[in-house]
């Protein structure tokens, strides 16, 4: 029966490669969901500023204008904040997918070295299973001449 010395450190890579996928996962979808708020935010600032410049042509009140400018600098502080997070949140899925792609790869040159390993086994049983071949052979034939 085939055993690879190295099985336990396979499984323990495969561990590792799991764990990995799932951290890039996680990452990659709280990516998603900076990007959508992003998004949304963005579309909020367009139509604060459209709102804004509409009262303006109208003629609002000084202290109405004012209001429109706080939210306008507050939305754009937020699309600011929830821009650097992104970029900090892609910075992080960029690693995760370095370390899974690592692991990967660790796992994969394991397999490779049990794969010769099970060549190597697998032509020493033929080996031996036709050197018992042929000493039944010739204990046959030793056998048939008497």
């Amino acid at each position: 029966m085939f055993k690879f010395s190295l099985e336990a450190v396979l499984k323990h890579r495969k561990i590792r490669e799991t764990n990995a996928a799932r951290a890039l996962a996680e990452v990659t979808a709280r990516l998603r969901l900076i990007e959508d708020k992003l998004r949304s935010l963005q579309q909020l600032q367009q139509d604060e500023e459209a709102l804004s410049q509409v009262a303006l042509n109208k003629g609002v009140l000084v202290a109405e204008m004012e209001l429109y400018r706080f939210r306008e600098v507050k939305l754009i502080h937020e699309v600011a904040e929830l821009a650097r997070q992104a970029e900090e949140a892609e910075r992080e899925r960029s690693h995760k997918e370095k370390a899974l792609l690592e692991c990967i790869k660790d796992r994969r040159l394991l397999e490779r070295v049990r794969e010769e390993h099970f060549l190597i086994y697998k032509e020493e049983n033929e080996k031996l299973e036709r050197r018992e071949l042929d000493e039944i052979a010739i204990v046959r034939a030793a056998r048939l001449e008497k």
